[in-house]
């Protein structure tokens, strides 16, 4: 299922685009994020999924458990289909509280306004929603290499990796818990040879050990629900503490103030 067909090809998403397609690293990051949203997703249900972000060759409409699956784009106004929607990332097209999970591919690395586009997500997604979010790790090989490449003239790249834990934090301030970041593909294939399947068997364990040398990482977060309980209602039905009166203790422990005035009181001698 095709999520853009940019018709720029100096777009950072065509660009994205062309990285997956032709690079080993992008390929090998294609099978790796298959078989993570295949995780992600298993337990995802309802009515709409909306993706955002580059065609990377992931196949959304196979992965996705909800009813409908939509993809958002915005350059190429001319292009028709039922699931196919036009709009930014920064201003989706959505009502409130309507869509059971969002996807964000690479949304955050093109945009300049990251903020609104969480925003914007937490606007759009239901209580309990899901958000799962692909960004490129800005703390990897790749991430410092993109870093280098923007301090050359003339080499202004407009793509930016994300740091896991300040995403966690803005998360955090919009009311969304989220899980640990999955990272992925620390190093790229080189080869059949010796030392390529030896690189595959290290970067294999570098995955199953959650490395944040990762050159991308999945994040699951989902809108938290307590936002939306009224506080006022909840103190208003709270049971009262009724306050019992209490005489002077006995031998330091307190006893009523009925039991307290009985046994002060003299026993009538009996007949």
């Amino acid at each position: 299922m095709s999520l853009t067909r940019p018709t720029h090809e100096f777009s950072p998403e065509a660009g994205l685009t062309r990285w997956y397609r032709n690079r080993s690293l992008g390929r090998r990051l294609v099978d790796q994020l298959t078989t993570q949203l295949s995780k992600d997703l298993e337990h995802v249900f309802g009515y709409y999924t909306v993706v955002t972000g580059p065609d990377i060759g992931l196949p959304f409409s196979r992965l996705g458990k909800t009813q409908r699956v939509f993809q958002l784009y915005r350059h190429e106004p001319s292009a028709t289909g039922p699931g196919i929607v036009e709009g930014a990332a920064n201003a989706l097209p959505f009502a409130t509280d309507s869509l059971d999970a969002l996807v964000l591919c690479h949304t955050l690395d093109t945009t300049s306004t990251p903020h609104e586009v969480l925003r914007e997500c937490q606007r759009v997604l239901l209580p309990n929603g899901h958000l799962i979010i692909i960004s490129f790790n800005a703390l990897s090989i790749w991430g410092c290499m993109n870093w280098v490449r923007r301090l050359l003239p003339r080499r202004k790249g407009r793509i930016r990796g994300q740091g896991s834990r300040r995403l966690c934090d803005w998360l955090s301030l919009l009311g969304f818990a989220t899980a640990d970041p999955r990272f992925l593909a620390s190093f790229s294939p080189r080869g059949t040879g010796r030392i390529g399947r030896l690189i595959d068997r290290i970067d294999e364990w570098l995955v199953s050990l959650n490395s944040p040398s990762g050159t991308v990482f999945v994040m699951h977060a989902r809108k938290r629900v307590s936002q939306y309980l009224d506080s006022t209602s909840l103190v208003s039905h709270r049971p009262r503490l009724i306050s019992i009166p209490l005489a002077k203790s006995q031998d330091g422990v307190p006893v009523p103030r009925e039991l307290g005035r009985a046994q002060s009181e003299p026993l009538e001698p009996t007949p």
